[in-house]
């Protein structure tokens, strides 16, 4: 589908020329850098964990094998634990066999934690789901700041993991690669052939919690409750997904505004077939705009950044006004219709940056993009 948008001719973006150096390279788009992949292989160790999932049952519960494939989760969240010798030795150098893991970290309800495969336009990928929020936050914790206690805000509720040792997996290999070369050296073995292919044993993988979305009620959305928590667990594997894609084809899904903006643009769409911009704002903290609501997600994705209150003034406009235009966006391009139309959007919306999605035509910028990712698509099919 093609919808022609007008040529306009690029108008002054919203901040000042004069902006300082921190908001400048926020705004930089990360996305239009890096190479691209049109095609998305199967990930080498997805079968390890297909496997997994098929094998897990009420008698094997999913968080005693994701102890061994991550030994992380034995330890307790503690200030530099990951200092201590012991930790390093299961951890780092993977030293777990014949060794009694510790169950030390202290869990809720670690009995119906689940995992299964999710299938995304990116391919397949585990999703651990951990259903109380208290130990959503530690599990966090342990795979993402090595069992230090960082503050996790209320308001993230998912996150995509990128290149986790998997020490389970590890061991599955060797244990095949003995069985068939008795006389070999694994250690050698081990370091030419598989260190350097880090898919077979690192993970990607999607940990998510079944609070509500960014922290906002069912009743700030006018939802009923239970209506709103399916929803939200929808919206954030789909933001996850999102983000999936655009790791394997940009080769970056960061701690952006511009990568949630369209993460959340994704999970929205495909969870209620429409795009919902009062949605957005909320999730956001600007439902008063030009009012911030303190606390919520947007402050997330500029913690480690050094902007100024003047810089964050700026920074939530430029939000507000794009929301405004990937609303006006997605009115024009309507529902979703295929799995390509879905890539040119995220496509679409990678290469438009931040500062342009919030200029005032912005939506025709985005719809310009869109179009041309479109005929390069139907061109690639004949």
């Amino acid at each position: 589908m093609i919808n022609q948008a007008s040529t306009l001719k690029k108008e002054q973006l919203l901040i000042n020329p004069d902006r300082s150096d921190e908001l400048q390279k926020y705004l930089l788009n990360n996305f239009r850098s890096k190479k691209t992949l049109s095609l998305f292989e199967g990930e080498t160790g997805i079968k390890y964990w297909e496997d997994f999932a098929g094998q897990s049952t009420k008698d094997k519960l999913v968080f005693d094998e994701l102890k061994k494939c991550y030994p992380q989760l034995n330890f307790p969240v503690e200030p530099e634990i990951d200092k201590k010798e012991e930790y390093k030795d299961l951890v780092l150098r993977g030293k777990t066999q014949n060794t009694k893991l510790p169950f030390l970290l202290k869990l809720n309800d670690y009995k119906n934690i689940t995992l299964r495969i999710g299938e995304s336009i990116a391919g397949k990928i585990p999703i651990i789901t951990v259903p109380d929020k208290d130990d959503f936050i530690a599990i966090l914790q342990c795979l993402l700041y090595k069992n230090n206690p960082k503050h996790i805000p209320n308001s993230m509720g998912a996150v995509l993991i990128n290149g986790l040792n998997n020490w389970q997996k590890i061991a599955v290999l060797k244990n095949d690669w003995s069985a068939a070369n008795i006389a070999g050296n694994w250690a050698e073995e081990f370091y030419r052939n598989v260190l350097p292919n880090y898919s077979l044993y690192q993970d990607k993988l999607i940990v998510i919690s079944t609070k509500p979305y960014s922290n906002v009620s069912a009743r700030q959305l006018g939802l009923n409750e239970s209506l709103w928590l399916s929803y939200s667990i929808s919206i954030r594997i789909q933001h996850e997904f999102a983000h999936l894609y655009t790791l394997k084809k940009f080769g970056t899904a960061s701690n952006n505004l511009h990568d949630e903006l369209i993460a959340d643009y994704i999970g929205i769409v495909k969870t209620i077939g429409q795009y919902n911009k009062s949605w957005m704002l909320i999730f956001m903290g600007l439902e008063n705009y030009p009012d911030y609501r303190q606390g919520a997600r947007l402050e997330n994705y500029i913690s480690d950044n050094k902007l100024s209150k003047e810089d964050f003034n700026q920074l939530i406009k430029i939000i507000k006004m794009a929301i405004e235009n990937i609303s006006i966006f997605h009115e024009s391009q309507g529902n979703l219709q295929s799995d390509i139309d879905l890539m040119c959007r995220i496509d679409a919306l990678c290469e438009t940056s931040l500062e342009e999605l919030s200029a005032a035509n912005g939506a025709s910028l985005l719809i310009d993009n869109y179009n041309k990712g479109w005929k390069s698509k139907q061109y690639d099919m004949y």
